[in-house]
């Protein structure tokens, strides 16, 4: 009992830094995320050019992967909902319907971003 408690001890004395590494990290990527992403929505030129010149390539991959993490996810949740229900065969009307609502509003959202892309690029590249 003695040598499982001091086992314990000596594993959670150097987890306890990485947990607070961790945390603090999440919060950091959290904020940044959804700083970028509202940025998107109220001024998507200046948010671009922002992300372009701090290459922050975790939040470049999730704010322009937003679309298809936003369908990928959809569909993960459709399948677990289904193998939970134990729905087999045919996709339901309900289903159907989300999945095409989802996939155009991924699909808007993917074309909006690429839009915005491009004009940044094309006056970022006027400018030099």
């Amino acid at each position: 009992m003695q040598a499982q408690k001091r086992l314990n001890q000596d594993l959670e004395e150097p987890a306890r830094p990485l947990r607070k590494l961790l945390l603090l990290t999440l919060l950091k990527e959290g904020y940044l995320f959804l700083r970028n992403y509202y940025g998107l929505l109220v001024h998507p030129s200046r948010t671009i050019i922002k992300i372009r010149q701090k290459p922050d390539w975790s939040q470049t991959i999730l704010i322009f992967g937003l679309p298809g993490y936003f369908w990928a996810g959809t569909i993960f949740f459709l399948a677990i909902l289904r193998f939970l229900i134990g729905i087999r065969g045919n996709l339901g009307w309900v289903a159907q319907t989300s999945l095409v609502l989802v996939t155009s509003i991924a699909a808007l959202l993917f074309v909006y971003l690429l839009y915005f892309l491009f004009v940044t690029f094309k006056k970022f590249n006027r400018r030099k």
